[in-house]
């Protein structure tokens, strides 16, 4: 069976991009939710939380919190998380007030009937790069064709040069502890923290992707060489009994097939979704086994994605809870 044919047998998902200005969780006057029995004492630091940041520039940077708390505002009410118990967090996508002043500006100017003044537009939101990629994505439907036009050549430019993980619009602020993940709004938009290279540091979120605990936590390892989303485990599949740690964000769009265990050629991203490691538009790391093929691959549906039957593969993988 050819690619073609196999792909034309896989559900179509639905990708909805949705700007951070509509994603704000209302702040209701609710009390915060404290993990113990009373409130945090102020004046108190938490140096012994170590993390690891990864920045939206794909940098990292080891460093410690000196907040006790993370104040994360769910649908349910206030939540005051003690950073002792933090084992990862996800950011969902900000931008700062001079980014979105800038990225407005730049599309309005793609209009301009001055050819340079649209041509220093298009530079200015190739520089933004993914910050830009949602404004650029309405302007290429824009009913005016030069506008339409220049949008989706900065898109293109942006696409051959950022991963599609980064390019993915974060959706929530995701808090994992060792017994729970909370999805909801992180009010402030700083952390305060403490480096061996630059002392104390504001930490802004609008450019941190992710913390990692340094530590391994309740319930179980923190992952170490994780590696970038591969697509696929093609590249992977004659190394059967071997484990993988890769960072993905989940996605509705692509090929999968199998259920529990996957044809090394499903598309990772669908498949963690489909086993509910993360949800679509979420980041996370996912570990996987590399496996023999089973004689048949059982297709199903679940978490809103649908995949498909199939025979013997050329190799297999299974995505580890």
């Amino acid at each position: 069976m050819n690619s073609a044919t196999r792909s034309a047998r896989t559900a179509k998902g639905l990708v909805l991009v949705l700007l951070p200005s509509l994603l704000a969780v209302p702040l209701s006057a609710a009390q915060p939710v404290s993990a113990d029995d009373g409130p945090a004492k102020p004046g108190k630091t938490a140096g012994a939380a170590g993390f690891e940041a990864r920045f939206t520039d794909n940098s990292s940077l080891k460093l410690t919190l000196r907040d006790e708390r993370i104040e994360l505002v769910s649908p349910y009410g206030k939540l005051s998380i003690p950073v002792a118990e933090v084992r990862q967090i996800d950011f969902r996508t900000r931008l700062s007030e001079d980014a979105l002043r800038r990225i407005d500006a730049a599309v309005t100017h793609l209009g301009s009937q001055q050819y340079r003044q649209r041509e220093e537009a298009s530079a200015e939101l190739l520089r933004l790069g993914a910050k830009a990629y949602p404004a650029l994505q309405l302007a290429a439907r824009s009913k005016d064709p030069e506008v339409a036009r220049r949008a989706e050549a900065i898109l293109d430019k942006i696409r051959e040069t950022v991963s599609e993980e980064d390019l993915q619009v974060r959706e929530y602020d995701v808090v994992e502890t060792g017994h729970s993940r909370i999805s909801g709004r992180i009010e402030s938009a700083t952390l305060k923290a403490n480096t061996s290279q630059f002392g104390e540091v504001q930490l802004k979120l609008a450019d941190v992707r992710s913390l990692r605990s340094l530590a391994a936590g309740p319930g179980g390892e923190v992952p170490t060489n994780v590696l970038p989303d591969p697509g696929n485990l093609v590249n992977y599949q004659n190394q059967i009994g071997q484990k993988f740690a890769f960072r993905v964000t989940g996605a509705l769009v692509g090929n999968c097939w199998g259920s529990d265990v996957y044809t090394t050629d499903s598309t990772l991203a669908v498949a963690a979704v489909h086993a509910g490691v993360v949800r679509p538009g979420q980041t996370g790391v996912v570990k996987v086994m590399i496996l023999a093929s089973p004689p048949a691959f059982q297709g199903s549906t679940r978490n809103g994605v649908t995949t498909a039957n199939y025979g013997a593969y050329r190799g297999a993988y299974q995505i580890i809870r």
